[in-house]
């Protein structure tokens, strides 16, 4: 009796570990090239802590831009710091929304807005930068994208140049794209 209570319990655990892998987007492909990105308009808010605590912060912002007429179609986190070297609390980050690049009206609006206190907007020129693109969920691009992403950028012999860029691109509750910019020297 036991037993072949053990063995469903594995088994629906195994099963829940393979669902978990499925919907983070596991087994999905990272594509990673070399390409020019930009302008990018950002609004922003500064954030200092755990990466994964930046939600809260994007959602502060695209909700601000949604209520002041911006579609915040593209919401992005920038992450300056590398969590192997610097203490979790200490990290340093911005998140927030870029100006819809395909709606330059965006920018007209923005610019006769007045921000709320903590935001802050910015431009990223065009930049040469790696490239990564990847459909599962933000949260395993540490552990799926940047290893693919470091390589490329070694056996390239490229130099980064700042902070990695993650722009995301939500298209409804269960699919998403997620582009990863890391600027390098021409």
């Amino acid at each position: 009796m036991i037993k072949h209570t053990l063995t469903a319990i594995s088994i629906g655990f195994f099963i829940f570990i393979l669902y978990m892998m499925q919907y983070t987007g596991a087994f999905k492909s990272v594509t990673v090239g070399l390409d020019t990105r930009g302008p990018y308009t950002l609004i922003y808010k500064e954030h200092t802590g755990a990466y994964h605590q930046i939600v809260s912060t994007i959602q502060e912002v695209e909700t601000w831009a949604k209520e002041n007429k911006l579609k915040c179609r593209l919401s992005f986190g920038e992450y300056f710091d590398n969590p192997d070297m610097v203490e979790e609390g200490r990290l340093k980050s911005r998140g927030g929304c870029l100006a819809d690049p395909l709606a330059p009206e965006e920018k007209n609006i923005l610019s006769k807005l007045i921000l709320p206190k903590d935001f802050k907007t910015d431009t990223i020129l065009e930049t040469k930068a790696v490239v990564a693109l990847f459909s599962g969920t933000p949260g395993i691009g540490p552990m799926k994208v940047y290893p693919k992403a470091e390589e490329f950028i070694q056996n390239g012999k490229l130099k980064k140049k700042g902070s990695v860029i993650e722009i995301y691109e939500v298209f409804d509750n269960k699919s998403m794209n997620t582009t990863y910019l890391w600027p390098v020297e021409n």
